[in-house]
């Protein structure tokens, strides 16, 4: 059965500060027409610049994904994108005033709660899916992205960090709507307080506070309070994944199972990259193909018991 693209019932406003500038930026949410995909606008130029949100226009991955042109930039897009993505929106223009989204409270269920107060509304085209049908994967070190073959979009995701707050986490997800905004939407981004000093010499986390991210030191989670998962960790970054991988197309939701060790923005992008190489390995449908899902969890459940155990 054919599912319709869908945008916006109404425009959404917000506005805070960006968390790597410390810059207040304004953001309007608008409808878009079937097929256009999400794109943003820098709306503070004095000529305004659009970007689309793919793959090939992200830029930098260094703590954010930016997307850019060689007019402008806009940076920290994934946590808007996966609230899209979570809530199955297709087409939306995004009118940023300044260079960075906001933070908002770390996570994206502020974005969640405006879209679901707009409301959605169905288009009269068909949506648009981009289906791995053969596997792909990048690695660096000892991490490492696959993407498999699959009839639907899930996650397997681990994360290990040397810190007894953290360690290693482990989710799987499964999407639809109702579990995104259950299970993930809540889970806000971190960091570690030993790094904080570095990042901000280098023009990062200058907007960060104890508000809109968890904090770490050496003995545990500075602001324990603000945790609304026991592996937030790890759902934060399932959030992060699903906003990068967001940018698989214009307008085009991707079926797929991400199997992920240790990623960041830098390994999902390349994953993207790697896929559209091989071309081979997907395939642009309206309904999507029978694939063996459970063949292939086996495959992903496989992948990260080689790097870790619990």
């Amino acid at each position: 059965m054919k599912l319709f693209q869908r945008t916006l019932r109404t425009a959404i406003e917000f506005s805070g500060i960006a968390l790597h500038s410390g810059e207040e930026v304004r953001v309007v949410v608008k409808p878009a027409p079937e097929n256009t995909g999400i794109v943003f606008v820098r709306a503070d130029l004095e000529k305004a610049t659009s970007i689309k949100a793919l793959w090939k226009n992200v830029t930098e991955t260094e703590m954010s994904t930016v997307i850019g042109t060689k007019k402008a930039r806009i940076s920290t897009i994934e946590h808007l994108m996966s609230a899209l993505r979570g809530l199955n929106v297709d087409n939306a223009m995004v009118e940023v005033y300044g260079s960075e989204l906001p933070i908002l409270d770390g996570s994206s269920l502020s974005y969640v709660d405006l879209i679901e107060t707009a409301g959605l509304v169905e288009q009269n085209a068909p949506v648009k899916y981009l289906q791995v049908v053969k596997p792909v994967s990048v690695s660096l070190d000892d991490r490492f992205v696959y993407l498999l073959p699959s009839s639907e979009f899930r996650i397997s995701c681990r994360v290990n960090y040397k810190h007894p707050s953290v360690g290693l986490q482990h989710f799987e997800y499964r999407h639809n709507t109702f579990n995104y905004v259950a299970e993930v939407a809540k889970a806000k981004t971190f960091g570690f307080l030993n790094e904080v000093a570095k990042l901000k010499e280098k023009g990062l986390a200058l907007g960060g506070s104890y508000e809109n991210a968890l904090v770490l030191d050496s003995d545990g989670v500075m602001n324990k309070k603000i945790m609304s998962y026991d592996d937030e960790f790890v759902r934060h970054k399932v959030l992060d994944i699903m906003g990068d991988m967001a940018l698989c197309g214009s307008g085009t939701r991707l079926l797929a199972h991400v199997v992920a060790y240790k990623s960041g923005h830098g390994l999902h992008n390349m994953a993207l990259k790697e896929m559209y190489q091989r071309t081979g390995c997907f395939k642009l449908v309206e309904e999507p193909v029978f694939v063996d899902d459970k063949a292939y969890a086996q495959k992903a459940f496989s992948l990260l018991q080689t790097v870790s155990t619990f």
